[in-house]
């Protein structure tokens, strides 16, 4: 009986299934609209798929309630978007499209959408790995020298406070390429945060592993690369959730402004023509691959740092 509760008789299921039932209500969104309510086998398939990632969340003791709360909220909006808007068409049409539309776009524009996670990628990719690489290496060592610390510190702080949202549209405007310009934006958006948290790394790391670096005769470069920045480590990945939200509100920001491609552009695009349809749809497949994001760096973060703390 526990477990018939627990994976059947609870709130995400019950309102999954009144969600569904909707579905065989006439529509008034398929009468009144010209474009129609297109067939809600996408909208059903998305449903699908977070239900079975909620049961397997249901496995694990200590996420099942966040997992049921999280599931709760995304079944109650998904009934309310299809019962109010599909069914009912109570709701302004333009802003709000039928959920069963705005699922489909995943199907209908699939290359441009597919083109454009590619592009946004590499572009993060590319910006994140060197901004992080060179801002840790730097940072380190200017943190193993006082004297510098001293010196740099206080410009970098200064420097950090300017967004990178402000010098963004400048910097699209003066590079040669709009990639360039995206990759520079993304660089600086995640160095100096990185950079002053090598700063700071350094400074705290616990001064007996120093002394035992030191009694051992290891050299400055082997102390710096082979302990400090790996004792570092999970501090550095644990600010890497940050700065993934910084560089793709920069980046969504730098595609609307000037790309050709992009997940940021796919939504300008539609905004544009003023189809909210397209601009939802790209909304949420930013929201999906942020979160599948976030998912990659927590299983890196537990198979690759076992002297995590």
């Amino acid at each position: 009986m526990t477990h018939i509760k627990k994976y059947i008789l609870s709130i995400p299921n019950l309102f999954l299934l009144l969600t569904l039932l909707c579905f065989l209500i006439p529509s008034r969104y398929a009468v009144q609209m010209r474009i129609g309510l297109k067939s809600p086998l996408v909208f059903g398939i998305v449903l699908a798929a977070i239900e079975l990632a909620f049961l397997l969340q249901l496995r694990n003791q200590k996420k099942a309630r966040a997992a049921t709360d999280i599931a709760s909220f995304i079944f109650i909006l998904a009934f309310v978007w299809e019962f109010f808007v599909s069914r009912l068409n109570v709701l302004p049409f333009v802003f709000v499209p039928a959920p069963e539309n705005v699922f489909h776009v995943f199907v209908d524009d699939a290359p441009l959408i597919l083109t454009g996670f590619l592009s946004s990628m590499y572009l993060i990719i590319a910006g994140m790995a060197s901004s992080i690489i060179i801002a840790v290496i730097l940072g380190t060592l200017v943190g193993w020298n006082p004297r510098l610390t001293k010196a740099i510190y206080p410009i970098a702080k200064a420097v950090s406070t300017v967004p990178p949202l402000i010098y963004t549209p400048y910097v699209v405007l003066i590079m040669p390429t709009f990639r360039m310009a995206s990759i520079f934006v993304i660089f600086f958006t995640n160095f100096w945060s990185t950079f002053m948290g090598s700063i700071n790394n350094t400074a705290f790391v616990e001064a007996k592993v120093i002394n035992s670096a030191r009694v051992l005769n290891l050299s400055t470069p082997v102390i710096l690369f082979k302990i400090i920045i790996p004792y570092n480590l999970p501090r550095i990945i644990n600010g890497l959730p940050i700065h993934l939200a910084s560089t793709l509100m920069t980046l969504t920001a730098a595609e609307m402004l000037g790309a050709d491609s992009g997940m940021g552009f796919y939504v300008r695009l539609a905004l544009n023509f003023a189809n909210y349809t397209k601009a939802i749809a790209g909304i949420f497949f930013i929201g999906l691959v942020v979160t599948l994001l976030n998912e990659l760096i927590d299983l890196a973060k537990r198979k690759l740092i076992k002297w995590n703390y």
